[in-house]
């Protein structure tokens, strides 16, 4: 019997709290895969393709992270996940910050796990990384704030791949 965790959200841009929520929730459930659904609303300059390739340099040294874009929004991703992917019997896990503690949208995936036999927990994850909001960080990328941008995402990259996730959110990486 599998167990994967989902992280749905923005993530406009990710931060060390988001990528420390996803390392928490895989690590407390015992999650053989926790998949991150990145919302496709582009908020503030910063684009679902700038937030995936922020994961992308955050997660390449962890293989039980995956990442996804998700369509219409995360939310709806979630839903699909559980009624078209999650393997019949497995147990699914919802990661959710304390800000989404009242947050109703997902209270009907019971009504998808159930005829499959798939377990579902939704998991509060603790603050994470100081509670820095992607609000703030949006507002450091606006000001040109390089410095606090940068104390805020994962501390486990390098010098280089701190500058090139600056270089992602400030348009000083070439789109692909």
């Amino acid at each position: 019997m599998s167990k994967i965790a989902l992280l749905p959200g923005g993530f406009k841009p990710p931060h060390a709290g988001h990528y420390n929520m996803a390392k928490w929730l895989s690590a407390n459930t015992g999650a053989d895969t926790t998949i991150i659904f990145v919302g496709p609303k582009e908020r503030d300059g910063i684009t679902q393709n700038m937030s995936l390739k922020l994961w992308e340099l955050y997660t390449q040294n962890d293989s039980g992270l995956e990442v996804r874009p998700a369509g219409v929004s995360p939310v709806r991703d979630v839903y699909d996940f559980i009624e078209q992917d999650a393997p019949e019997g497995s147990t699914v896990y919802l990661g959710m910050g304390e800000k989404d503690e009242t947050d109703q949208r997902f209270n009907n995936i019971g009504k998808f796990a159930e005829p499959k036999g798939i377990e579902f927990e939704t998991i509060l994850v603790p603050p994470q990384a100081g509670g820095i909001s992607g609000t703030e960080m949006r507002n450091f990328v606006k000001i040109k704030d390089k410095d606090n941008f940068l104390k805020y995402i994962p501390d486990h990259l390098s010098k280089s791949n701190k500058d090139k996730a600056w270089g992602i959110v400030t348009g000083l990486e070439e789109d692909l």
